[in-house]
């Protein structure tokens, strides 16, 4: 028994005034049913007896979890006596397996039986383990198994499959973006402190127009606006500077409306006057003038100036443009022939390109390119089976045929007989009058 297993126990002997308290506890082989935690019995009884002066201490138990009260005959084997020896070191004190009687059960001696069950570790659930390759393990502990939800362009038991083509990974945090610069005046005092972007009512200032000015950069293009920050405060009432960025996308489509089409989509916002009096009433109903809008030079011009921030090297993948966005393409797809048209490419996530070969009744292949082939059960079957209906029906053909010839030999004597015999006949007893011996025999008849 492991110490992990082994229950708390424990043999104590207290004297008190005109009563002696025994207390003792005897490990169960039996186990509880499992509730994230070992369990094992330990059955303690305490008892009333005369008074004693002995006293022999063990280990102490940790706790009991419940305590009920029983009428029952309580005996100690031999086996629980050299159990409990054996953890104490000491006999010499151990209760007799002497049963109680039914009258010690009714006197006002109380009799009591505790469960034991010590905790411990709980069995770590399977998702902790990260089952799921690519995916999120949810766990069901009523079935006690775990199922795994794919990411997009993933699939398998635990996720552990690519498709052909999936979104490759861009970089952002090296991308560059596509930059303005906003210029606005508000007519408020400028005080001394906005020359220090890090004092109080500068911070104040900026966190007030910094959100204000994010709801309309964004209003924009949701999609790739990433920031806007104000980097400087002069006088004049209040001019302050500030850039917006917005992100490039893994799309041409997108990074063509970044570059052409988003300087006059933020124009036509920032112009607009129900926007600025909503900076307006920010600063308590402040004027608000544009002074500037202008965007720097890209630095992206098309999908392809995406290809050095596109990463697919995570699954052993390829970055290629597919349909006009950078995808990662599997080892299956660059290599069409892998599993020579005998299996299923899957793209392991770990492994790389793996083939599923082709099994039938007929025919079996093999090998990591399923380039290895055999003969299936189902061919030998078919095979002998032809073989022995073809023999099957060649006796059949030499039996008729003998059976035929001899009735056919028979047939053919029989009639060579008969013919004989008929001609016979026909020379005793025709008498032609073509024949000339028969005029001849007339003729000399009558003479």
């Amino acid at each position: 028994m492991s110490l992990s297993t082994m229950p708390a126990t424990y043999l104590t002997q207290t004297s008190t005034e005109g009563k002696t308290e025994t207390t003792f506890a005897v490990p169960s082989t039996t186990q509880q049913p499992s509730t994230g935690e070992e369990t094992s019995s330990t059955f303690v009884s305490s008892l009333t007896d005369k008074p004693s002066t002995t006293s022999l201490t063990g280990r102490p138990s940790e706790g009991t979890d419940s305590t009920m009260s029983t009428s029952t005959m309580v005996h100690l084997s031999t086996q629980q006596k050299s159990t409990l020896a054996k953890i104490t070191g000491n006999t010499e004190s151990i209760p007799s397996s002497t049963p109680l009687t039914p009258a010690d059960l009714t006197s006002p001696n109380k009799f009591t039986t505790s469960a034991i069950i010590p905790t411990s570790t709980l069995t770590t659930p399977p998702c902790e383990d990260r089952p799921c390759l690519k995916g999120t393990c949810e766990f069901n502990q009523t079935l006690g198994i775990f199922n795994c939800v794919c990411e997009s362009g993933f699939f398998g038991d635990t996720c552990s499959f690519a498709s052909n083509d999936i979104p490759a990974h861009i970089d952002t945090g090296s991308l560059p973006t596509r930059k303005a610069n906003l210029t606005l005046k508000i007519s408020i005092t400028f005080l001394k402190a906005f020359k220090n972007l890090s004092s109080t009512q500068s911070l104040e200032f900026i966190k007030t127009l910094e959100r204000e000015l994010k709801a309309l950069c964004k209003e924009a293009d949701p999609r790739s606006f990433k920031k806007v920050r104000i980097i400087k405060l002069t006088p004049g009432s209040v001019v302050a500077d500030s850039v917006a960025e917005y992100i490039y996308l893994n799309n041409e489509t997108q990074i063509q409306f970044v570059n052409t089409q988003l300087d006059g989509v933020l124009t036509d916002i920032l112009n607009n006057t129900s926007n600025l009096n909503r900076i307006s009433r920010a600063f308590n109903n402040s004027d608000v003038l544009l002074n500037g809008l202008a965007f720097q030079t890209p630095e992206i011009r098309n999908i392809t100036d995406l290809e050095p921030f596109a990463n697919c090297t995570q699954f052993n993948y390829t970055a290629e443009v597919v349909k006009g966005q950078w995808q990662c393409a599997g080892p299956c797809k660059r290599y069409p022939g892998y599993c020579h048209q005998h299996g299923i490419c899957n793209n392991d996530v770990q492994k790389g390109a793996t083939c599923r070969c082709s099994n039938s009744s007929l025919q079996q292949f093999y090998g990591v390119t399923c380039e290895s082939f055999s003969w299936g059960p189902g061919f030998y079957i078919a095979l002998f089976g032809s073989l022995a209906a073809a023999l099957l029906l060649i006796i059949i053909i030499i039996v008729i045929v003998r059976v035929r010839k001899r009735h056919t030999g028979t047939w053919r004597m029989s009639n060579y007989y008969d013919s004989r015999l008929s001609d016979c006949e026909v020379d005793l007893f025709h008498f032609s009058a073509k024949d000339p011996d028969f005029y001849d025999f007339k003729t000399l008849t009558h003479e």
